[in-house]
Order: structure tokens, then sequence, then C-alpha cells
């Protein structure tokens, strides 16, 4: 199927900048993972992992959240975002992930826990903590599951 014609209209309505496909990057940070490319932009030979879910719309920068867990590193009982309390229900993680040494040296000892949670809803979130619970670190939400 040739969608050329389909991105030319769209790229004429919206202009060119604002179609685009997003392609992996390898990085460990997931906000630099992907990066944007013209629509009709020949294939890159990286592809997306397989054995990490990863959240569909992520969220950059990733947003604060007041959370409590109920034991040090572990997932939170419950969070606050955008004024709205979560309960959650169910938890997977931490997934630990560090920093990329050849960036900053202040980068790479940073450290994130990441957990997949879910709501009483049904809502599927993916929050981290920016530093080990006996460090005080901060609860965000980085992403939403579909």
């Amino acid at each position: 199927m040739d969608l050329s014609c389909l991105v030319d209209r769209l790229g004429a309505k919206l202009g060119p900048k604002r179609v685009y496909r997003l392609v992996p990057v390898e990085s460990r940070m997931p906000e630099r993972a992907v990066k944007r490319v013209p629509a009709l932009a020949p294939p890159t030979g990286a592809t997306w992992p397989d054995a990490l879910p990863r959240p569909t719309r992520l969220i950059d920068p990733p947003e604060p959240v007041t959370a409590t867990a109920l034991l040090p590193d572990h997932p939170p009982a419950f969070f606050v975002w955008r004024r709205v309390r979560h309960r959650v229900v169910r938890a997977d993680g931490p997934e630990g992930i560090t920093g990329e040494w050849w960036v900053s040296e202040r980068e790479h000892a940073s450290l994130r826990d990441y957990y997949r949670v879910e709501n009483e809803q049904g809502a599927r979130f993916w929050i981290f903590r920016d530093a080990p619970a006996d460090e005080g670190g901060r609860w965000w939400l980085h992403g939403l599951f579909a």
C-alpha cells in the first residue's frame, strides 16, 4: 500500500514537521530511546526490544506524583497524579535503570526504579522512584499503558 499520498495531504494540512514516525534509538533512558523521523524515511534497521514492556504513551518530561509505599523499595500502595488518587491493586517491578556513563558522571550515578502498576479501574501506569527509598527518592509518572 502506498502511503505517500496520505502523507503528502497530511503534511499540506498540518505542516511537514507534524507528520512523522518514531524509530528506536539505543539508549537506557526511556525518554531518549526514540526519535522522530519523516514519515516516509527509509527503515533504520533498528528494532524495538521485545523483552522490555514499555508504555504506549511516554510522558516527557515525567510528571511528579505523590506516592506511598508500605515498605521501602516496594511499589506504591497508592499515588496521587493530577489531584486524582489511585489505589494500586497490582504492581510489577522494580526494573532498575541507570544513567548512561557517556553523557555525564552525574547521570551515570543516577538510578531509577520503575514499576508497572494498575489501579482499581484497570488503568496501568509506569512510575519510578528517582533514588533509593532510604535516600528519600521522589516518585514520577513516566508513561501510560494502553
